[in-house]
This record gives C-alpha cells, sequence and structure tokens, in this order.
C-alpha cells in the first residue's frame, strides 16, 4: 500500500537510502523538495518511501525489508507512471528486472519506458 504523508515518507526514505556520499537530513529535504514522496506500507508497518517527478521514479527500502517487499499490485501503482529512472550503484540486479518490465538503459544511464 502506498500512502501520501510526507514527513513520515521523508524520515523512511532517509533512513532506506543507501547514501554513496553521506548527507545530513536538512540537505536531503532540500533536495526533495520538489519531489512527490509517500510511504510504502506492508502490513501495518512502513517499510520504505516512493519518489516522483516528473515521470522519473524512484524507491527507496529499508534493508530489512529488501527482496521480500514487492508484491504484483504494488508494482503495478509505482510503474503506472513511470517513465524512467536511474538505478543506483550497486543494485545492478534491478537493471534485468526493469528490462524484463520493459525499459531499456538509455545513453544517459537512465532506465526508460520503451516505446
Amino acid at each position: 500500500m502506498i500512502i501520501d504523508n510526507r514527513e513520515l515518507a521523508l524520515k523512511i526514505g532517509f533512513t532506506a537510502t543507501d547514501w554513496h556520499e553521506p548527507i545530513d537530513y536538512e540537505t536531503y529535504k532540500e533536495i526533495t523538495t520538489d519531489w512527490d514522496v509517500k510511504v510504502i506500507i506492508k502490513g501495518n508497518t512502513a517499510i520504505g518511501a516512493l519518489y516522483s517527478k516528473n515521470g522519473e521514479i524512484h524507491v527507496s527500502i529499508l534493508p530489512e525489508w529488501r527482496k521480500r517487499w514487492l508484491t504484483k499490485g504494488l508494482l503495478k501503482k509505482i510503474l503506472a507512471d513511470m517513465q524512467f529512472t536511474r538505478v543506483t550503484p550497486g543494485h545492478e540486479y534491478m537493471y534485468s528486472i526493469l528490462n524484463r518490465l520493459g525499459y531499456v538503459l538509455q545513453p544517459d544511464g537512465t532506465v526508460a519506458r520503451e516505446i
């Protein structure tokens, strides 16, 4: 389930993100100012955040929920508006998943829906 609670989404998303260069929470809030950020809920637990802006989608999942959070229904909700994304270094396994869903690696490093 995806719910609209920006404050909780930002807190969960900050914790769930694998930062390559550490940033503080205030900088993170500034970076995400113009992004729509929602909470991903599994059961009664907030497990991650969904970020979207102009067709770009990103998901941050708490480490303890990774590889066991996704359902077909949730995937459909996430992909409904996703036109492109970027895969975070260390998560290269996502390329094959996105490719099977009709997304293709682009020259600029994004993964975009094939038209």
